[in-house]
């Protein structure tokens, strides 16, 4: 066998071009992956509403509706004040590009999946019923001395407790931000699936599509390696997710989380 010796210009040529190889990479390097975690916050469901709460309640104070024969309907609408989230824990990992290659260094894709606990809390809500009756006949109204619909509020208290739900998120992003050499600031919006699974009081699984904000700035500790600090806020609507409220709202909550990230 034969042993071959490399000359030192044709060693030192060689290292130049390895170098050269290495230094390259990272600065074309246009793909990266990243993980993170950190803590959800402020989490609420805003303009409450339950329909079939609602709707049960409306017949319990109108039983005549429930008789086909009578011809008499109710319609009504049942809304409560916000219900609070519980913070909690929230993680995920993200994956996108950056077209540098072709001449926008600052503008990006990204596909980022991430999951989060905010449990509903036990709360006393206040209650809104707005109801109209109308019975099958006006010679009923006339009976009971009242007018035609019968238009009335019911306001009241509910007693919601705790009840588990979970929150697991996939979104597309399009990320702006400042290229430079150490420091990147950047924001971004996208939208995607919020996929809420509910047990307890409010058991439901649903799918929604639903909005996401973000702002962070990332710090390369190498030309591949970076840390990264993240706020991000998210929206998304639920409707009639359990069988027995009809629970419904626009689900809103705040991320701040921090993570590593890796270029290739």
């Amino acid at each position: 066998m034969k042993l071959y010796r490399l000359r030192p210009a044709r060693l030192v040529a060689a290292c130049v071009a390895l170098c050269c190889l290495f230094t390259i990479r990272p600065v074309s390097a246009e793909w990266y992956v990243a993980g993170y975690g950190g803590l959800s916050f402020g989490g609420k469901l805003y303009d409450v509403t339950m329909p079939d709460f609602g709707q049960n309640a409306a017949h319990a104070q109108f039983p005549s509706v429930l008789n086909p024969v009578t011809g008499d309907a109710v319609s009504q609408s049942f809304k409560t004040s916000n219900l609070s989230l519980a913070n909690t824990a929230v993680y995920g990992a993200k994956a996108g590009y950056f077209f540098t290659r072709e001449g926008y260094s600052w503008l990006g894709l990204e596909l980022d999946a991430f999951t989060s606990k905010p449990d509903i809390k036990q709360a006393n809500l206040s209650t809104r019923q707005e109801f109209t009756f109308t019975p099958g006949t006006t010679t009923e109204c006339l009976a009971v001395g009242t007018r035609c619909p019968q238009v009335g509020v019911n306001n009241g208290t509910l007693n919601v407790r705790e009840s588990s739900l979970r929150v697991a998120t996939l979104t597309a992003n399009v990320i702006a931000r400042y290229p430079g050499k150490w420091f990147q600031p950047y924001v971004g919006i996208g939208g995607g699936l919020f996929y809420f699974t509910g047990s307890g009081q409010f058991e439901g699984r649903q799918y929604a599509p639903g909005v996401n904000v973000m702002g962070g700035l990332k710090l390369l500790a190498t030309e591949q390696w970076g840390l990264f600090v993240e706020g991000r806020y998210n929206f998304a609507y639920v409707s009639n997710f359990d069988p027995i409220f009809g629970l419904s709202g626009s689900y809103r909550a705040v991320h701040m989380v921090a993570g590593v990230s890796y270029q290739f």
